[in-house]
């Protein structure tokens, strides 16, 4: 009996040992972290409806309440100066608002670089489908790109 009780205690052990790697496993992926100064909103909050901004589309703009000069894009950028998308006030004015209004089942988030060509080393932020960040500095960005979660910024 206690040789039975034994085996049967190894093999529950054993069974919750592969249960933990399994939850392990399919953590989600931490969240890329945003350079000083952004605050993001998350999708349910209120503000964020101030912020017009079409379906599928990431938005922009030089001021915090979204009032003027929108740049918005619905596919990747590499050069916000220079076509397809050129956003007129990017090379001067800083962003200090922006909106992922995404609406697409591939591509959960989108990254957005200082830098042209989404250079990693100039990575700024990361927004998840509907979430807003504010940066009442305002800093100068100049491409972005969709992303799963889980691919690096």
């Amino acid at each position: 009996m206690r040789r039975t009780l034994t085996l049967m205690f190894v093999v529950a052990t054993a069974m919750l040992s592969f249960l933990g790697v399994a939850t392990a496993d399919a953590a989600a992926p931490a969240r890329p972290t945003a350079a000083p100064g952004w605050t993001v909103t998350p999708t349910k909050d209120v503000s964020i409806q101030a912020l017009s901004c079409g379906g599928g589309n990431l938005c922009v703009w030089p001021v915090t309440d979204g009032s003027s000069s929108r740049c918005s894009w619905s596919n990747a950028d590499n050069d916000w100066r220079n076509a397809p998308v050129v956003c007129s006030w990017s090379s001067s004015r800083g962003v200090k608002a922006a909106f992922n209004n995404g609406t697409s089942s591939t591509f959960e988030g989108v990254c957005l670089y200082r830098g042209a060509n989404q250079n990693p080393s100039t990575f700024e932020i990361f927004l998840y489908q509907g979430e807003s960040a504010t940066n009442s500095s305002g800093v100068i960005l100049r491409s972005h790109k969709w992303v799963r979660v889980g691919v690096p910024c």
